[in-house]
């Protein structure tokens, strides 16, 4: 769930972009990027982004990804330059 849905505050279109990054990042690690036990514990990770990404992740994916996972929507890639990502445009 993206931050600005765990913290109850107004949302957009944005919350599909977060939720684009961690689809990403679950289907190359087979793990979520903000683990934790508890809402308040994820919502805890989400404010730290500590994300880290297995060897041999390319930099283009961790570039995606952390421009898809960021704590304030308005940081957050715009979906439509998803395509336009050197990682996306290489498939």
């Amino acid at each position: 769930m993206a931050p600005e849905m765990m913290n109850k505050r107004a949302h957009s279109h944005k919350i599909d972009t977060w939720a684009l990054g961690v689809l990403l990042y679950e289907l190359v690690h087979g793990v979520e990027p903000f683990p934790g036990k508890s809402p308040g514990q994820i919502n805890y990770a989400h404010k730290q982004m500590k994300i880290s990404f297995k060897k041999g992740c390319s930099n283009e994916f961790k570039d995606l990804v952390l421009k898809l996972l960021q704590y304030n929507p308005d940081n957050r890639i715009e979906l439509v330059k998803v395509f336009e990502h050197p990682w996306v445009r290489h498939f």
